[in-house]
């Protein structure tokens, strides 16, 4: 093989290589592209799944919120105690999150009947 054989061959060589990876890197952003779309739509499902169901979901977070503090002060008491005298009382932690809790069902209920009103619009 003469050296501008051999040249010409690894030219070539490289200009495929250089093709398979720009292909690849189309179909990886096609993948991210796609990737993004659904979870931007698993998102919103969710979204309007809580909207509709937020009396459950709300109930369900204190149940599990309260459910971890008495499993927290069933074994860790005594830590749980000392951490609370050291930041702040236990009471003021416990409300803090049970507003936060509400305040979201709060909004998450404003925010489904925003949706429905503009879903009643459409439709007229």
């Amino acid at each position: 093989m003469s050296r501008l054989n051999f040249l010409n061959a690894r030219a070539r060589t490289w200009r495929a290589e250089a093709a398979k990876k720009k292909a690849k890197a189309a179909h990886e952003a096609k993948v991210l592209k796609g990737a993004s779309a659904f979870a931007r739509r698993r998102l919103t499902a969710a979204d309007v799944w809580v909207q509709d169901h937020h009396a459950g979901v709300g109930f369900t977070v204190l149940v599990l919120l309260c459910t971890a503090v008495g499993l927290l002060l069933r074994f860790r008491m005594d830590q749980a105690i000392e951490l609370a005298r050291q930041f702040a009382p236990v009471c003021t932690i416990i409300s803090i999150a049970i507003t936060a809790v509400f305040s979201s069902i709060k909004w998450v209920r404003k925010r489904r009947k925003a949706r429905l009103a503009s879903t009643e619009v459409a439709r007229s």
